[in-house]
């Protein structure tokens, strides 16, 4: 038995939170099926490397809009069969070939169904057009849905879900917005994201071996995450992010480990989120902060289930410490990372420590940490007692999975098997500050939203002013081509001469 899997995997900088999604994907389906697995991946020598399975090249569509949309037409012919829809040499004909020989197609965890990461979305709407044309089975696992998405999008993204058999959504908006695009209960249901339980990497690495836990204060630290500023609204979050964990650090004692989520693995200091930590470093105060290096997907879950605190601005430290039972501060930079960490949190019944980014300039996001750390114990044991339910509402999701990929029927649809996950009772924070981050929630997502939605209509528009500039451009130079010819030329004498010939006898056209 064999399943293909198209999670995100072997990006230029490696990323813990989508190698975690679709690797907890694969120990999950292992357990249950034994099957052998193929995954799709930018770098495949890396995935196969870290993981001992198959791997293959994912297909890549070009960022603008009007060329994804055209490529996604010609990926759909050649599903079809079509032999003239792409050249021979074409990766997508590799592609086909692995799934007509799968059992089943999973489409893993993540964040990027929607306009503002058109082409993810497109890479998997081509591995849903075929597994659909090659009558596989198709889940489409863990997801956040939108916010942003041009219509030809949403049309993609209504066609993909509607031909996978299970569909899960991560968050209640994105559970929302399955029902819009006329998603029934039978096959879309409410679940935490695919990495909520990835087993960690526990035991420490022996001398000169990677992946091992770095060694860490038996006494406690806080795990924290700073991904980038929001470059589509121009945020300018690092320095005061860096006064937080000044903070954090005086009211709990403890040093702050700062835990990056993307860049070169094993690197301390290449790209992706160290750019981010040394900025926040240069700004800290305390003498408290410290840099790890990019740790591999496992190790970093262990860490951060470690910790006694995460603060983060990226959505996996949340994921991995909630489920650790840690107590867990965010700030959200857009209205994106808004609905995936208060998603996140509220799954947890802990929405309230989940802040929008407005929350740094009164000092909420202080306030926040300063109550999280107080509430510690009270908050530890409140994800306990929810812990067990969730596993096992997971363990659920994937017994369901898997029967869908293995082809198991039932009299039942797959979404009536599975209940999904229960509504957490609510934790609420007790101090003003959440009321002020609820109040300043409602127009800093309007206007972030906003942004977003003008930002992929002006890159639709150009996409498609490009095009017209290349179609005409093509057909300039086919004119000239034209005019250039031998053919052309000799018409031209030739008419030229019959002309002449009329002039000379005196006949009318």
């Amino acid at each position: 038995m064999k399943f293909v899997v198209q999670g995100d995997l072997g990006q230029g900088a490696y990323h813990i939170g989508d190698e975690a999604m679709t690797l907890a994907a694969v120990d999950e389906l292992s357990r249950r099926t034994g099957a052998s697995f193929v995954l799709m991946s930018r770098d495949p020598e890396q995935t196969t490397e870290l993981y001992g399975t198959g791997s293959m090249a994912t297909i890549e569509f070009p960022w603008p809009p009007a060329e994804r949309s055209a490529y996604l037409e010609l990926v759909r012919r050649a599903a079809k069969g079509d032999r003239t829809a792409l050249p021979a040499t074409d990766h997508v004909w590799a592609v086909i070939e692995e799934i007509s020989t799968a059992d089943g197609v999973l489409i893993a965890g993540g964040g990027n169904m929607n306009s503002l990461y058109g082409w993810l979305l497109y890479e998997r709407a081509a591995v849903g057009i075929i597994a659909r044309e090659l009558g596989k089975p198709l889940v489409v696992s863990g997801q956040t849905f939108g916010p942003t998405l041009l219509p030809q999008d949403r049309k993609i993204l209504h066609e993909l879900l509607d031909s996978a058999a299970l569909v899960g959504a991560r968050e209640p908006v994105s559970y929302a917005l399955g029902f819009e695009l006329g998603l029934g209960s039978d096959k879309l249901v409410r679940v935490l994201d695919d990495g909520s339980f990835l087993r960690s990497q526990t035991d420490p690495a022996p001398a000169g071996a990677d992946g091992g836990l770095p060694e860490l204060p038996a006494d406690g630290y806080i795990a924290a995450t700073v991904g980038p500023d929001a470059w589509r609204e121009g945020t300018r979050t690092l320095a005061p992010f860096a006064a937080v964990l000044d903070r954090a650090a005086e009211v709990t004692g403890l040093p702050v480990y700062l835990l990056p989520h993307m860049g070169t693995l094993g690197s301390s200091d290449s790209g992706g989120d160290h750019d981010s930590h040394r900025t926040v470093l240069a700004h800290s105060r305390s003498g408290k902060l410290k840099m790890l290096p990019v740790l591999p997907v496992r190790t970093a879950v262990a860490v951060t289930a470690g910790a006694r605190l995460v603060v983060t601005n990226r959505y996996h430290p949340a994921v991995f410490g909630l489920a650790a039972g840690v107590p867990v501060v965010s700030l959200a930079n857009d209205a994106y990372s808004d609905i995936r960490l208060s998603g996140a949190l509220g799954n947890w019944g802990l929405g309230d420590w989940a802040l929008p980014q407005p929350s740094l300039s009164p000092g909420g996001v202080e306030e926040a940490v300063a109550e999280a750390w107080r509430r510690r114990d009270e908050i530890g044991q409140h994800l306990a007692r929810l812990r067990p339910g969730f596993e096992r509402s997971q363990a659920t999701w994937w017994d369901a999975v898997a029967e869908v990929l293995r082809g198991v029927g039932t009299d039942d649809e797959p979404g009536t098997r599975y209940r999904g996950l229960d509504e957490a009772p609510p934790l609420s924070a007790a101090e003003t500050w959440s009321r002020q981050a609820t109040e300043q929630r409602a127009l800093f997502r309007t206007l972030s939203l906003e942004i977003g939605r003008q930002w992929t209509a002006w890159d639709d528009v150009r996409s498609q002013r490009d095009v017209l500039i290349h179609e005409r451009d093509e057909a300039l130079r086919e004119k000239d081509r034209i005019l250039q010819s031998r053919t052309f030329k000799a018409a031209r004498i030739f008419g030229r001469g019959a002309d002449f010939a009329r002039q000379l006898t005196g006949r009318k056209h």
